[in-house]
């Protein structure tokens, strides 16, 4: 890691310990986003790393483990941008199993996932009580959206070029995907193109207490809002 992407995770983590001490009788909810392929859930890696040398109890939630299934994921088709964008995600089972427990008045009792995507079914795991002082990542998009952004008590926004991010997703999903071409067109008509349904709508940029600039992945620049 560069000496200027290790500054700035350390100065992430530095923010995120200050914000968690402010909330001594709860958990800091911290929401990790962008858009497909921007880094997100690196970063949010990485941070929970610093975090943890610094002997910071953090839990890395994986909203993968929140899809729905395949059969209302893709009702509109499989390259559908509205689809993803309004169907991909069941986000009322994150709220009730993990981001309402963990809020203000609720009782820290969370599950971890709620749905397994080989078996493209629901699952019961088995609930975790956190303590007060932990710190929650959620790396994923649309995190910013209406029915979410209030139950973040931090948030970061990984700002990456949709070229940028589009040559990165393609070159890690091409196997996945089937070829570098599937990918590519995926890309384009499903993942990315529901990133500008996402920004017409919600302008999640406009929510972010943090910003990193991340095209350039050895030198992302940090910006933090301004509050009066």
């Amino acid at each position: 890691m560069s000496d200027t992407r290790s500054s700035v995770i350390e100065t992430i983590a530095d923010t995120l310990i200050e914000r968690a001490v402010a909330l001594p009788s709860r958990v800091l909810r911290v929401a990790v986003t962008g858009i497909t392929a921007s880094g997100k859930s690196t970063l949010a890696q990485e941070v929970e790393q610093t975090l943890a040398k610094r002997g910071r109890s953090c839990i890395n939630i994986a909203v993968d483990d929140f899809h729905n299934p395949r059969s209302l994921r893709h009702r509109r088709g499989r390259e559908s941008a509205e689809g993803y964008y309004f169907d991909a995600y069941n986000y009322p089972l994150l709220i009730k199993l993990v981001l309402a427990p963990l809020g203000s008045g609720g009782n820290l009792v969370y599950q971890a996932r709620g749905f397994d995507l080989e078996t493209d079914a629901l699952l019961e795991d088995e609930p975790k009580k956190a303590n007060p002082g932990d710190i929650f990542l959620f790396a994923a998009s649309f995190l910013l959206r209406p029915e979410l952004v209030s139950y973040f008590d931090y948030r970061i926004y990984v700002d990456t070029d949709f070229e940028v991010a589009e040559q990165r997703g393609v070159n890690r999903d091409a196997a996945q995907l089937g070829s570098r071409e599937n990918a590519l067109h995926l890309y384009r008509q499903r993942y990315h193109a529901a990133q500008r349904i996402y920004f017409a709508q919600s302008n999640p940029v406009q929510h972010a207490d943090a910003l990193v600039k991340n095209n350039n992945l050895e030198e992302p620049i940090l910006f933090f809002r301004a509050y009066h």
